[in-house]
Order: structure tokens, then sequence, then C-alpha cells
């Protein structure tokens, strides 16, 4: 509320200046009538409400934090601004902010200026009526003559009044007299009261604002010439020099509608100054004229660009019933790679530029026992997809993390094998829970061998831990020399694998030493 608020005070008072700058050009282009007109903009806008938008056209704020390319370890440096201090708020002294405060005596204001406004009128109505006389009617407007008024004077919405000094319909020159009364009817016909009880609020608001009592002004200056333009719309230059006339005499002595705002009265000599002018702003062609609607229909098509905007809420997000877990997988059996294969993979040369190429690249082999008991040979590869063009760092990224998953997973693997190796000597314990004698003895070609000595009743254990480990060494070694020498490879990204390959295989020497 607070936002439209004093979005519309700014907004109309924009609108009162603009209208102030260009009336007098406007009423000599295209005629005083539209110069009137101009002064619906700002009425316009008092009236127009916030405009609430859709949740999806509101902008979106740049984000706060700032992501840098990954360095070649892999991982990702994320930095964020720091929180701006914020010092501690002051001890509240009033129990209303002096945004509450101004706004209050704004609004106050506003109010006291309608209150005084409808009561002057309301008391200049009940003079002028109280001593008055009906002596006609033209129409729903009722004639009447008083002896409060030197000049003809419209005023009333419901009742419709204009009202005559006393002996006017009897002693005034005839033709003025017609004149004097078409204008007060005019503004009857032209709805110029209502116009007036409407552009109220609007100058309430601004009844601390120069803008609001100039613009005021200037709107029933403007108005009393739109009705002039009325009136002599269809009338010849004999009329409008007795029309003119008419409004130079209603300039000299004093008239009590001067002190009811929002009546019709002659508004001062600068008033019928106007006045006089614009009678000979009449004679406009209807080029002119049609270009002055071009002009007004223009600006009442932009008026919602000067609304108040707010976005709507986004919608909260539906709630996803949870997926039900997945049966397990039964366990596949490894199925033993196809060595050629994997060599013809692996010379297979980088495609030419627009067309695609799959680069097959060994890290690691090593030899494993299979659950049938037999060898069977386990090679850990990465593979690469090319256009032909240079690897980009987020390829480069992807291809690092590919290693170093395939050099943990080898880790992992080489642990479980040592494992499984200390648990033979905790398992193999006979019925009587005798533990069995363990040989560590690298002298035969198997890995691993279990014999029994039936005679003495005690298993012999012989194992060979060495083994293991040389042969996963070895087979890392090997993956090093064929990506080494393989010249397919972009050189940067040989030369990451090559160091990410020595130091697993100082890592696992470190251990087997």
């Amino acid at each position: 509320m607070m936002d439209w608020l004093l979005d519309t005070l700014v907004w109309t008072a924009a609108l009162i200046a603009l209208v102030l700058l260009i009336r007098r050009p406007v009423a000599r282009w295209f005629g005083p009538q539209f110069a009137y007109a101009l002064w619906a903009l700002p009425l316009l806008r008092l009236l127009m409400p916030p405009l609430t938008l859709p949740a999806w056209l509101a902008p979106v704020e740049p984000a706060t934090t700032s992501v840098p390319a990954s360095d070649s370890t892999g991982f990702m440096l994320v930095e964020f601004a720091p929180a701006p201090f914020v010092e501690p708020a002051a001890p509240q002294l009033l129990p209303y902010s002096l945004q509450e405060i101004a706004l209050a005596a704004w609004l106050t204001g506003a109010a006291i200026f309608l209150y005084l406004r409808f009561r002057s009128y309301h008391r200049m109505r009940q003079d002028l009526l109280a001593e008055a006389r009906e002596v006609g009617r033209a129409g729903k407007v009722r004639l009447v003559e008083t002896p409060l008024t030197g000049a003809p004077l419209a005023f009333g919405v419901i009742d419709k009044v204009v009202a005559m000094p006393r002996g006017f319909l009897a002693d005034w020159d005839r033709e003025a007299r017609d004149l004097a009364l078409a204008h007060e009817l005019a503004h009857h016909q032209g709805q110029d009261l209502l116009i007036n009880m409407a552009a109220q609020p609007l100058f309430a608001l601004h009844w601390f604002n120069p803008l609001g009592h100039l613009g005021w002004l200037a709107m029933r200056r403007d108005q009393e010439a739109a009705c002039d333009a009325r009136v002599l719309a269809a009338r010849g230059p004999a009329e409008r020099a007795a029309y003119a006339k008419v409004i130079a005499s209603f300039a000299a002595g004093p008239n009590v509608a001067l002190a009811a705002p929002m009546a019709c009265p002659v508004l001062g000599d600068k008033s019928i100054i106007q006045r006089l002018r614009s009678i000979k702003m009449n004679n406009h062609s209807n080029s002119q004229r049609w270009l002055g609607r071009g002009v007004l229909a223009a600006a009442l098509l932009a008026m919602p660009l000067s609304a108040t905007i707010s976005y709507a809420e986004p919608a909260p997000a539906p709630e996803v019933a949870p997926i039900p877990p997945l049966p397990p997988v039964p366990p596949v059996p490894p199925v033993p790679p196809a060595p050629m294969a994997v060599q013809a993979a692996a010379e297979a040369p980088i495609a030419p530029d627009g067309q695609t190429a799959v680069i097959e690249r060994v890290i690691s082999e090593d030899v494993e026992k299979g659950a049938d008991g037999k060898d069977v040979k386990k090679v850990r590869k990465i593979r690469m997809i090319r256009n032909g063009e240079n690897i980009s760092e987020e390829e480069m990224r992807e291809i690092m993390i590919e290693v170093r998953e395939e050099l943990a997973e080898a880790d992992r693997e080489l642990a479980e094998a040592m494992k499984q190796h200390r648990l033979a000597m905790v398992t193999m314990r006979d019925a009587e829970g005798k533990m069995p004698h363990v040989i560590v003895s690298c002298d035969k070609d198997n890995a691993q061998e279990w014999v029994s000595k039936e005679g003495e009743g005690t298993k012999v254990v012989r194992i060979c831990t060495a083994d293991i480990m040389a042969s996963a060494i070895s087979g890392l070694e090997s993956a090093r020399a064929s990506v080494a020498k393989d010249k397919n490879i972009p050189d940067d990204v040989r030369e990451e694998v090559l160091r990410e390959l020595d130091q697993q295989i100082k890592r696992w020497n470190e251990k087997n030493s």
C-alpha cells in the first residue's frame, strides 16, 4: 500500500508538471478542448491499481558467488562473497517509525483538504438557494435568480442548477444573455461539475505541493476555455465578437462564486485573458483534430507503464511421492575382456574435424582368481570421445576424475585381496580349535596354496602376499609405459595421466617395502 501511494504521488506530480508545460502549445496546435483533455492523464493515473505480474516474469537476481575453473587436482573452488557488516539497530524511542508518522500526516492533510473543499461548496450552494427564485427550466437544469451572484453560475451534479442575478432575464441584452446561459448549460452538458468533484482526491494528495495548487487553477482555466469552444463551435464571427464582450464584462465586480472552488465561476483576470485568446483557437482543420486525438490515445496507452508493479509469489512445488526401492539385482559373473579388442581400441587414431572418434586407454592390468579358481585378467581403461578439436578444460577434468576413480578402485581391490589373506589365518581352525601353521613363502608360481598334513593332523597354509602387490605394481607400470609411448593421446592429457599413475606406483611401492 505504501509503495502504491508513493508511486502515485510521484507519477501524478510528474504528469501535472507535464500538462502545465505543454497545455498552451497543445491549445494552439489542436484547440482548447485537447488542452483540457490532457488533465485526464493525472486523473487516470490516480485511479490506476497496482499490477501483479506472474512470478515467472520477475527479474532474476544476479548470483553473488563466483566459480573459477578447477585446478589440475580435480577440486572445484567456490568463492563466497563475505557477508556485509550490519550495525546493530538503535533502540526505537517512538512507538511508530518516521515513515508511518509522515504517512499519517500526509493522509490527514489530504482528508482536511477534502473536508474544506466540500464544506465550502455545500455552504455556497445553501447560500445561493436560500433566497433563490426558480424562473424556468432547460431540460433537467433549474434556472434560478438570486441576489448573491453577479454573473450566471452553474453548480450541482444530481440537482443541476444555473444561478443568475436578479432581473438577469429581463434587463440584459438578449444576445448576451443567451450566450451567457449557453455557456453555463454547456458546463452541465460536458459534466464539468462532476469532473471537478472527481479531481478533488488528486489535488488533495498534493495539498502540500505547489504543483497541486497550480494544476487545479490551470485545469479550471482550461475547462472554461473548452466550454467556450463548445459554445462557439457552430457560431459565426458576429456571435464570437458578442461572446467575447460577455466574457470581458464578467471581469469586473465581486463574485460569490470565487469562494466556491468546485463551481464554474470566472477565475479572475488571467482566466478572462486566456478565454479571450482561446476564442481565436477554434479554427483548426480536421487533420489537426485527428492528430490531436492520436496524441491523446498514445498517451493513454502508455499509462500502464507507470503502474506500480509487483510479482506474484511462485507456486509451491508439488509434493512428489517417494520412489520405492528397486529390487536387488543378482550379481553378474565377471567376463574377461578381450585383449585384442582392447589393443585395437588403444591404437585407434583421432578422427578428423567434424567426425567422432572413440579412444580407449588402458591404465592398469592385473590378474585375479575367478570363482572357478582360474586366473582372470582384469583391465582398467578410460574412454575419450573427441571430434578432432583440442581437449577443453571440462573434458580434461572429466578424464582425470575417471582416472582417479579407477585408481581408487584398484586400491580398494588390492586392500580386499590382502584382507582375504588375513582372514584365512583366522578362519582356518580345525574342529579341535588348533591354529593352522602358516608359511609365508613365494617360491611357487601360485600366489597362495593350502596344504594339509594328514599324518600330523595340522593344516599348513602357504601364502605369498608380496606376489599380489608385485603383480599389481607390474600391471600399473605396464599401463604407464603404454600411455607414455602412445602418441595419439594429447600431450596435456598424457602428462596428467602419467602424473597420477606415478603417484599410485609410488604409494604401492611404499606399502610393499
